[in-house]
């Protein structure tokens, strides 16, 4: 195949990331945000009805910056607020949204037309300007931008004209359009980028963006509120507002949905079948490409010594985390890329359940008598804290001891950033659709840390074919790389590979227009109440 063909079938590809979805986005991930167990919740008045739309969840959002943290309950409340020059459609497939079109002028340069008449909430023009500040602020390293991974393929953007805008990239990059569909690409007003470089308001706290609902308050910890962008350039929404709601408590919230003081709500996997079955509540299913881990951190001992990963690995059966916690909801994990994402081995094999075979690998490495851990779990997540008490119990089996700490979910983040951790639950979502996004960020050496790399894995082997996988303009190739890498990965096992969960959203009060993504996260605009 020549090299022209080899761009026109990754042109295409990048188009059409195919992914299977259920009806119908969740960093972890993209670090994944919680839900929570607990209290009765006092009666109000329900919210059904009217134009006031009331969205429930378990933990509020760190930042309203979009490039600041990369977690689900940031990037659910920013996507409302901003918007990027492409997008993912109901079939996975990359579209334009505030590009017009776009294309491949050579292997590293893409050039993309803008719309035109579009406002920031200022009243400020959106134009190729806008673009070129808000994607050098991500990739500018005195940043330090969490998400900078997912553009950092970015070498330059040259203005062309007012509405024209090329990206040149260091290296071939095909899945371009569809990292730019990130959160990640959110374009940013030129004047809140002036003032927070003046010293003023920081744009976490003064969010200006050209999405359908414009920033009103946030009282953190509680509630965020956003209203109706009267000047937005395409349907406007019907809703009003919307209030972010932050209930720890799961039961709380599915309260809250069943009496109707909430619209919608991401339901935990122990009340699915209770909720479903719920009058006047309908339910939204997405088979999305999230995976969630149990990770270790290999910068400590015993987790340097890959048989005792292994023992670990091979003592966790993981369909009792999805039959008995999720209740069915989800797959179990063969390793880290879910079979929805692009570049996705089928051939791969996982490491077996065997509780024997674990016990004689941790003698092998000097534990016959086991030893003792922690494991950190975020605050608001049931489901991760029943996965912990499942992991402390199955792992008791081969004499290792596992104390469990609860932990809030920024300081959660801060920890096990900072490597502080020994072991900890967490997921995260292939947002892209593309293996890049679900293997670079976690395993390459570059991106210990806060980016995603918290088991602090380090393999030469892997960092090469993650790069070969980044800048091949040949899909062959890239699927080879990746599944070497998978492979790779199974055996070292940096992480157990728990399962991929279904994302499953109640509504009540909701008459159409709900939109989840292959990552989870809930789009408004649309959304007509009853």
């Amino acid at each position: 195949m020549t090299k022209k063909n080899n761009l026109l079938l990754m042109l295409a590809l990048a188009f059409i990331l195919v992914l299977s979805a259920c009806s119908g986005k969740s960093n972890t991930t993209t670090e994944e945000t919680p839900a929570k167990e607990g209290e009765t919740p006092k009666t109000e008045e329900p919210a059904t009805g009217g134009k006031d739309f009331i969205y429930v969840t378990g933990s509020d959002a760190p930042t309203l910056d979009p490039h600041g943290v990369n977690d689900t309950a940031s990037n659910t409340a920013t996507t409302q607020l901003y918007e990027r020059l492409t997008d993912y459609a109901p079939d996975g497939s990359v579209v334009p949204l505030l590009a017009t079109e776009y294309n491949a002028v050579d292997d590293t340069t893409w050039e993309f037309k803008l719309r035109e008449g579009v406002k920031f909430h200022d009243g400020s023009d959106f134009t190729a300007e806008a673009v070129k500040l808000s994607f050098e602020r991500i990739i500018d390293p005195e940043f330090a931008s969490p998400k900078a991974v997912i553009l950092n393929m970015i070498s330059e953007i040259k203005v062309i004209d007012d509405y024209t805008v090329q990206i040149i990239t260091e290296k071939p990059f095909a899945p371009l359009p569809a990292h730019l569909a990130h959160n990640a690409g959110s374009i940013i007003a030129p004047s809140a980028l002036q003032e927070e470089k003046d010293g003023g308001k920081k744009v976490d706290e003064n969010p200006i963006g050209t999405g359908p609902f414009k920033f009103e308050s946030w009282n953190r910890g509680a509630e965020i509120k956003f209203v109706k962008n009267d000047d937005y350039w395409g349907e406007k929404p019907s809703i009003e507002t919307v209030s972010i709601k932050v209930v720890p408590e799961q039961a709380t919230r599915v309260a809250m949905i069943e009496t109707g003081e909430a619209h919608l709500m991401l339901v935990g996997a122990s009340d699915v079948a209770r909720v479903e079955a719920m009058d006047g509540i309908s339910i939204d299913r997405v088979r999305g490409t999230r995976m969630d881990y149990v990770s270790f951190n290999l910068n400590k001992a015993p987790y340097d010594n890959v048989k005792v990963r292994q023992a670990i690995a091979m003592a966790i059966n993981k369909d009792d985390v999805v039959n008995g916690i999720l209740d069915g909801q989800g797959v179990p994990a063969v390793g880290p890329l879910a079979p929805t994402v692009v570049g996705n081995s089928q051939e791969l094999q996982p490491l077996p359940y065997d509780v024997e075979a674990a016990k004689k690998l941790l003698a092998e490495a000097g534990f016959a008598d086991g030893f003792k851990t922690t494991i950190y779990v975020n605050e608001g997540s049931k489901e991760r804290a029943d996965i912990a008490e499942l992991v402390q119990a199955q792992l008791a089996e081969i004499n290792i001891e596992v104390e469990i700490q609860v932990i809030e979910w920024g300081t959660f983040l801060e920890k096990t950033a900072a490597g502080e951790h020994e072991l900890f639950v967490l997921g995260w979502t292939t947002v892209t659709g593309d293996a890049d996004y679900g293997l670079y960020a976690l395993f390459h050496s570059a991106n210990h840390g806060s980016v995603g790399n918290r088991s602090f894995y380090t393999n030469p082997k892997v960092d090469e074919l993650l790069d070969k996988g980044r800048t091949s303009t040949n899909q062959d190739d890239r699927n080879q790389a990746y599944k070497e890498v998978s492979e790779i990965l199974v055996e070292e096992a940096p992480m157990v590979y728990l399962h991929h969960p279904d994302f499953v959203h109640a509504t009540n009060g909701v008459e159409s227009g709900l939109f989840v993504n292959f990552s989870g996260t809930p789009f408004f605009k649309d959304i007509k109440l009853k």
